[in-house]
């Protein structure tokens, strides 16, 4: 350990502030040594510096050591005061004898050291002279050596002195850096700011600015004014006396001024500006100088027009836009309310007036409404909820039924804008809408979609709970036939009076549906039995037989309706409408007008239903059908005049199947559009060597004239057999007539034969007689079997009397017996056909009858037969 003088950091610092340690050699000191040795007759001298924890050697003569521990040496000794220290023999002195300078190659025994003190009691280091044996030193010879010290001091107060001059310049420099930086900053900031300042020296009149100044001038920076006149010329003709008014009231009173002009630059731009100036005094309060600023406001005053317009628009907008708004600050007062929600929340004027709390008007707003009438939901956050941390909507019925969509929308500034819609348009627009995609338009009553939901509702709470339900499919039954003579206007006049029947004829809780078309359908309410449906399906069937006036015209329909129950029949809608429709399929097939609950065998007769529609899809596949033909003879001649080409369905396991047999199927399928241009282009093609007078009869049904592309297939099919259209006819059944939409008047245009089939089979509408080109009139088979009636010999003879009225022929068909074809002979029919002259066969059996070797039974034969 080294010893400690008494103010070591205050020596310290002034050791280090010197910035001598670790500097390079001085000679000046190196020849305070070299004179030391000298002087003194010894063989080593030097001057060392003693830090915190070392001694350093700034010069030495005879001895030379580097940077050394403090305590290897005798120097942290002599510091300890500003005396010399004198050691005659440190091998004999406790206080060093063990030092590494003692015991060491340098072998000091003797060693003065004089302390060097640049401030009193703060020795930095010692100016030593030693020796490698052992001496007295006489005081006068100590003094001397003192005074060769105050020589080293000297030199050392030089390097004090150069260190304050650097220092001071160094500060200076970091002075003059630092304002030249608080200059440019100041630049800077003027920039930014669009500011500048400026001074008029009131004795001279110079006047000086800064380059902002300038630059709001348009003048190149450095290019200060030559007096006040000229910094005033800058001003707009119209601000100029205003300005120089308040700087010369400022300079003879002593006092601020401010104002806001317009500056005209050299390039004719304006710029707006705002000045602050103040007049400095001196101590005797003479004016010295003006001193102000100047800001450039263009942008700001532009913005702040623009913001002036803009919120007069905003004020335009709020007092006319469609909502109510009200703004409310951040303290829950409402800054702003436009008329709109005046007269929505029916707002006294005087109150809004007075920016009253948004709670206060929260308040008066629900004492308009009836309270009462919001559920507790509503009521809670009508009553208590703060404004809204993010958007929010609700919607709101007051008392007066005006419904209001409430939305909330947070402000950023705290604070929020509630808006107020009328939506009371909308929403009942939007019933509307609901009502009209869950109920028919034209009847008004529930259409599919919500029958459907509410039997899979009910259907649901059965499996829950149990219970039971009734279905009723309902049928229209000759519908068609009104529509089509009367016309749409009048079958939606009856669609709509048939709706109104069927309500009246149930109760409150049951549920009718139109799903479509002429169907309908009931769901029961209550618990249902088989005793009850049919009481509720007999009134249905009654009320629906009545007739019904449809402008002057009476219109008789009826009804066909099916029942099922569940969870007897079913407990999922499909199952249960499709066994409804089973039941109601029975009820038609089995003369209509009446109902029928449906039966495990309906399920049966429908998968047979299933099985041939697959045969007969199967039978068009492979091809399992041939035409048989069937002559029609003329009564007067007894010669073939046409051929019917009949159908034949070879069925794998019930045999050869004639067109009764499956032509029914194959309508309801749409199977018949296939089968039907098959037995067109194969009759076409299978009679092409036929005579020429006789003519080919094709059967049409009413899914074939719905086609699309009728004509044009049966053009293609004449083209593709080289047949010519006058060959070809084609027998139109009543039932099909419903599906004529022009096709048939397309098809006579060709030449192609149209003939009424079946006639008297049905309601026989005498208008489609009188509107489509028929040729002929074809009885249907059941008139032939029944002429030994008087009813329908005249019937007969009427129908052949209106055929020829409106140039027809009459044709009978289905004829049998010499009695049948006698009376039709007498009722004026012209051609026959039927089991009498021969059943159908192939085409090649039909040689004899196509050379005329055969003729009709009844017929006379010429003489040259």
């Amino acid at each position: 350990m080294h010893l400690v003088p008494p103010r070591e950091a205050d020596r310290l610092s002034s050791l280090r502030a010197l910035g001598i340690l670790d500097t390079p050699p001085e000679a000046h000191f190196d020849a305070v040594c070299r004179l030391a040795r000298t002087l003194f007759s010894v063989p080593h001298a030097w001057i060392s510096l003693v830090d915190a924890d070392r001694l350093w050697c700034k010069a030495a003569s005879g001895i030379a050591f580097g940077p050394t521990p403090r305590g290897a040496a005798f120097c942290d000794h002599a510091v300890m005061s500003e005396a010399p220290l004198v050691v005659e023999d440190a091998a004999a002195d406790p206080r060093v004898r063990d030092r590494a300078i003692v015991t060491g190659p340098f072998a000091v025994r003797f060693y003065v050291g004089i302390p060097l003190s640049l401030a009193t009691g703060l020795p930095l280091g010692t100016l030593c002279i030693a020796d490698t044996v052992p001496r007295r030193m006489p005081d006068a010879e100590v003094e001397r050596l003192r005074d060769l010290g105050e020589v080293v001091v000297a030199q050392l107060r030089h390097y004090e002195a150069r260190v304050a001059s650097e220092t001071e310049a160094a500060r200076r420099r970091a002075s003059e850096a630092a304002l030249s930086e608080a200059n440019r900053y100041l630049t800077l900031a003027e920039q930014m700011a669009h500011i500048g300042h400026w001074r008029v020296d009131l004795a001279s009149g110079v006047m000086t600015w800064s380059d902002e100044v300038c630059r709001m001038h348009g003048l190149a920076p450095g290019a200060p004014p030559a007096g006040v006149q000229e910094a005033l010329s800058y001003y707009h003709p119209d601000d100029r006396a205003r300005v120089a008014d308040l700087v010369a009231a400022a300079r003879e009173n002593r006092t601020d001024f401010h104002f806001k002009a317009r500056l005209v630059r050299r390039d004719g731009e304006e710029r707006v500006v705002v000045s602050h100036g103040i007049c400095n005094v001196d101590a005797a309060g003479t004016a010295i100088a003006l001193f102000g600023t100047v800001q450039d406001v263009t942008e700001i005053d532009r913005a702040e027009t623009e913001l002036r317009a803009s919120t007069a628009l905003l004020d335009a907008t709020l007092a006319h836009m469609d909502q109510g708004l009200l703004m409310i600050d951040e303290a829950g007062a409402v800054r702003v309310c436009n008329e709109r929600a005046l007269a929505l929340l029916d707002l006294p004027r005087e109150m809004m007036r007075a920016a009253p709390s948004f709670d206060a008007v929260r308040r008066h707003q629900l004492a308009q409404d009836d309270f009462a009438r919001c559920d507790g939901t509503l009521r809670e956050v009508l009553m208590h909820a703060p404004l809204a941390i993010q958007p929010r909507t609700y919607e709101h019925e007051r008392a007066n039924g005006t419904v209001l969509e409430i939305r909330t929308v947070p402000l950023p500034t705290g604070g929020a804008v509630r808006t107020y819609t009328d939506i009371t348009a909308r929403k009942a627009a939007e019933a509307q809408v609901t009502h009209m995609a869950r109920h028919d338009a034209l009847t008004g009553l529930p259409n599919r979609a919500l029958f459907r939901d509410s039997l899979d509702q009910r259907l649901a709470a059965l499996r829950r709970h149990g219970g039971s339900c009734g279905l009723l499919c309902l049928d229209l039954d000759a519908f068609k036939a009104v529509n089509d003579t009367l016309g749409h206007l009048a079958g939606d006049t009856l669609l709509r009076e048939v709706a109104g029947r069927i309500r009246a004829c149930l109760r409150r809780e049951d549920l009718p549906a139109r799903l479509g078309g002429d169907e309908f359908a009931i769901l029961l309410g209550g618990e249902a039995d088989a005793r009850s449906a049919a009481a509720t399906a007999e009134r249905l069937v009654a009320a629906l037989r009545r007739p019904v006036d449809l402008g002057g015209q009476e219109a008789v329909i009826g009804v066909s309706i099916g029942i099922a129950f569940a969870p007897e029949h079913g407990l999922d809608a499909d199952t249960l409408l499709k066994r409804g429709d089973l039941a109601l399929y029975r009820a038609k097939s089995e003369g209509r007008n009446t109902f029928r609950h449906f039966a495990a065998a309906m399920d049966r007769a429908a998968e047979e239903r299933r099985r041939n529609e697959s045969d007969l899809r199967e039978g068009l596949h492979r091809g399992a059908f041939s035409l048989h033909y069937q002559p029609v003879f003329d009564l007067a001649s007894g010669r073939v005049t046409a051929l019917e080409a009949l159908a034949r369905w070879h069925h794998p396991t019930r045999g050869t199947l004639a067109p009764a047999a499956f032509l029914p199927l194959a309508e309801e399928t749409g199977l018949i559009a296939p089968l039907g241009e098959w037995v067109l282009r194969t009759a076409l093609a299978e009679t092409r060597e036929m005579p020429p007078e006789i003519r080919l009869v094709v059967n049409v049904a009413g899914g074939q004239l719905r086609q699309a592309g009728f004509v044009a297939a049966i053009r293609d099919a004449l083209q593709a057999t080289g047949q010519a259209p006058e060959r070809l006819e084609l027998d139109v059944a009543e039932a099909a007539i419903a599906a004529e939409s022009g096709r048939l008047k397309d098809l006579a245009a060709l030449g192609i034969g149209i003939a009424f089939d079946a006639f008297g089979a049905g309601a026989s509408s005498l208008g489609a007689l009188r509107r489509l080109p028929f040729g002929q009139v074809k009885l249907d088979r059941a008139l032939a079997a029944s002429m030994a009636t008087p009813e329908t010999a005249d019937f007969v003879r009427a129908v052949v009397a209106l055929a020829g009225a409106l140039g027809m022929r009459a044709t009978a068909k289905g004829v049998e017996t010499e009695a049948q074809l006698a009376a039709l002979r007498e009722a004026g029919c012209v051609a026959a056909q039927g089991f009498l002259f021969g059943r159908p066969v192939p085409f090649g059996e039909l040689a004899p009858l196509l050379c005329g070797g055969v003729r009709c039974p009844g017929t006379p034969r010429s003489r040259s037969a």
